[in-house]
């Protein structure tokens, strides 16, 4: 902050606004993105939509195949040829039912082979029909023991069993004879699904993308891929798309997946979308408006400098004008621009400004000088009026004259009046020892007893204060402002003996001076009320600020002088810091 404090104005109005602009692309950048998202919400729910219904009319699809397995199963010339041929060898009897149940398979292959039934084939331990051998045909000799296997475990109800290489959904069913409830095996009844078919006549009337592609999961187990996407891909992309839908990259290809459910079966069904087109078409536009926001802010930008420029022009001639006032003899320069006129912030300030020059001009040319002239033939009045030395050595022939006289009262007046004259005029630094402070005190008292008598009693608690207390440096000339304020308060308005006294101690890092006085109390907020004018600041008022002003200039606002009563005692507390060593602040301010 302290740096940005300190550039020149044109550099903050920079900075203003180029922060505006950046926030405004932050945000612009933040809306594009917000808006891609809402883009492939819609593409979701669309897809997800057509999806639903594609998946509603394979479950359909397959669940009529199953019907119909079971209209197969239990056709009466169906049970009694496979019965026949389960229980005779004979070579007539076993081609005679042959041909019969060949012509079963066949007709119904013609009846259902618009239903994607691509063969039919009914299989007992002598023989197969089959209605499309060449389908038959693909399937190994070992897969084929499995499907049968697992219709016999099945007891009769329907297998569904994916033969992902050859793009077949077969339905196995173990056939059993129905007469008496026998429920005795007699064969299988194999039904052959193209799935290229069936899911294309699925997303035939809602596959808004032509080029889409397709996958059907049993949990992890793939059922059904697309022509295009490999096994391998297959099998990553359930592990990669674990949300109803995703980007999914793949050989530098982008596809908008999509994740349904197959209802009745729970198998997982996913629509690939190539997202490479789509995905150019928004960043085309997004680089679009983005090319036009750019122009857009370099255009303001633009603007924004001209019209800074005239800003910054009225502020610099502003700032001249305040230069050569000061380096001058307080003359102002020929303005090229007239603002006597304007009625904007900167022309009140120029016009504000050559009105303050002028009212200075006119002070200095009329009062200020005549009162320093004035000042300076006083100042050198009082000085050949009143010598120090002179004072000095008069005192010291008035004590001398009491001592001739031997009046030791008048001789310890002008002893202590002297001292303190001495130690308030000679005095040059700007810290004493606490010591030299406390010998100013008692001359003060010395002088205050004598007019007072025995009405006076003086009290110093030395009972902590070490060599090392002695040796604190204080200011000079805070104790003994204190100590006349007491008497004045104290004194002046008591008939009865008053007791004033001096109590300095250590607290930590803090020296504690304490000056009590009894038969009077400070009011509240007495520093805060002469600070603010609210009480009158003449005379020991202004005594009293002199001394806390005067700490908190050397030593900062945590010390100074407070106040406060207890019982019948006013108490004035300095609260100076604890050191033997004049600061340099200290030695600085003398120094001027």
């Amino acid at each position: 902050m302290k740096y940005l404090s300190n550039l020149p104005l044109k550099q903050k109005l920079s900075c203003i606004i180029l922060s505006v602009l950046t926030l405004i692309l932050l945000f612009f950048l933040l809306a594009l993105q917000i808006s891609k998202y809402s883009y492939n919400e819609q593409l979701y729910r669309a897809i997800a939509g057509n999806l639903s219904f594609s998946a509603s009319t394979i479950s359909k699809h397959l669940k009529n195949i199953e019907s119909f397995s079971s209209v197969v199963i239990a056709q009466k010339e169906v049970q009694e040829s496979l019965d026949a041929v389960n229980s005779n060898d004979d070579v007539l009897t076993l081609s005679k039912n042959y041909s019969l149940l060949n012509e079963v398979v066949s007709t119904y292959q013609q009846t259902y082979k618009q239903n994607n039934l691509s063969c039919i084939a009914l299989v007992n331990p002598r023989f197969t029909n089959c209605s499309n051998f060449p389908v038959m045909s693909r399937i190994p000799p070992e897969f084929l023991r499995e499907i049968l296997q697992k219709a016999a475990q099945a007891s009769g109800s329907a297998v569904w069993i994916s033969d992902s290489s050859n793009h077949y959904l077969i339905l196995s069913r173990q056939i059993r004879k129905t007469e008496n409830l026998s429920l005795k095996p007699l064969g299988y009844l194999l039904l052959f699904i193209n799935l290229d078919d069936l899911v294309g006549d699925a997303n035939q009337a809602v596959n808004t993308y032509e080029s889409g592609h397709y996958l059907i999961y049993d949990n992890e187990k793939l059922i059904y891929h697309s022509e295009g996407i490999s096994q391998d891909w297959a099998l990553l992309l359930y592990e990669k798309l674990q949300r109803p839908y995703d980007i999914i990259k793949q050989n530098r290809h982008k596809y908008f997946a999509v994740r349904s459910r197959i209802p009745s079966y729970e198998w997982n069904y996913i629509n690939l979308i190539p997202y490479d087109d789509i995905n150019r078409s928004i960043v085309a536009v997004f680089q679009l408006i983005l090319v036009i926001l750019l122009a857009g802010l370099l255009l303001s930008l633009f603007v924004a400098h001209i019209m800074m420029r005239y800003v910054v022009r009225d502020f610099e001639l502003l700032l001249h004008k305040m230069e050569i006032f000061s380096q001058t003899e307080l003359q102002l320069p020929e303005s090229r621009i007239d603002y006597s006129q304007r009625s904007d912030e900167i022309g009140k300030l120029h016009q504000s400004f050559d009105a303050m020059a002028e009212r200075i001009q006119h002070l200095v040319n009329t009062n200020y000088r005549y009162q320093i002239l004035n000042r300076d033939a006083r100042l050198k009045a009082l000085e050949s009026q009143i010598n120090p030395h002179f004072l000095y050595n008069t005192l010291e022939t008035v004590n001398w004259r009491a001592k001739a006289l031997k009046d030791d009262t008048i001789s310890n007046i002008v002893q202590s009046l002297a001292a303190l004259l001495r130690a308030t005029l000679s005095n040059e630094k700007s810290l004493v020892p606490l010591n030299y402070e406390l010998n100013l005190v008692n001359n003060y008292i010395t002088i205050q007893k004598i007019r007072f008598e025995e009405r006076l009693l003086f009290r110093f608690y030395d009972s902590e204060c070490t060599e090392n207390l002695k040796n604190a440096l204080v200011l000079p000339l805070t104790i003994q402002p204190l100590l006349e304020n007491a008497i004045r308060y104290g004194m002046e308005e008591m008939t009865e003996t008053c007791e004033i006294s001096v109590y300095p101690y250590q607290r930590g890092d803090f020296l504690i001076i304490e000056v009590a006085n009894q038969g009077s109390s400070f009011e509240e907020n007495l520093l805060e009320n002469l600070q603010n004018g609210s009480k009158s600041s003449h005379g020991f008022g202004i005594g009293l600020l002199n001394i806390n002003q005067r700490i908190q200039m050397l030593f900062g606002d945590a010390y100074g002088l407070s106040f406060r009563n207890e019982e019948d005692k006013a108490i004035a507390i300095i609260t100076l810091p604890f050191i033997f060593e004049e600061p340099q602040s200290a030695q600085s301010l003398y120094s001027r």
